[in-house]
């Protein structure tokens, strides 16, 4: 059985942190459930939490559902966080976006500007900067 490029993504970036706590959804989930929950404390021990969806994108293209554009857009107007995580060989990178660019995202692809992209190697510390950043 091959193995998801999601999945690796995942195994990639599921040890990297210390600030965030990660946790991975695998089960049968809701249409459009991003794949990570993710939670953090702000230095006044305030509680944060969001959502990653995991993407690697091999071309310019990202393949969002149209439930994952909803959730991430539903989730936006009602204030909530979440960020879709691009693993973008192409650029050699991490780019981050927020999920109310789901929309923009999935019809411009990676010629949407980031919010944020970390070059390869990545720099884990500056990555989960970015992903504190843009959940607060």
């Amino acid at each position: 059985m091959t193995t998801k490029p999601e999945t690796k993504f995942w195994k990639r970036i599921k040890n990297k942190f210390t600030k965030i706590t990660l946790t991975r959804v695998e089960a049968i989930t809701p249409t459009g459930l991003p794949d990570l929950n993710a939670f953090f404390l702000d230095k006044e021990k305030r509680g944060y939490e969001f959502w990653i969806e995991l993407k690697v994108s091999p071309g310019n293209a990202v393949k969002l559902s149209p439930g994952q554009i909803s959730w991430h857009m539903h989730r936006f107007k009602l204030g909530a966080k979440s960020i879709i995580m691009v693993q973008t060989p192409s650029q050699r990178g991490i780019a981050l976006y927020s999920g109310g660019r789901s929309l923009n995202l999935a019809s411009q692809g990676l010629t949407l500007e980031p919010c944020a992209l970390i070059p390869e190697p990545c720099d884990w510390k500056q990555l989960e900067s970015c992903l504190i950043n843009l959940a607060s």
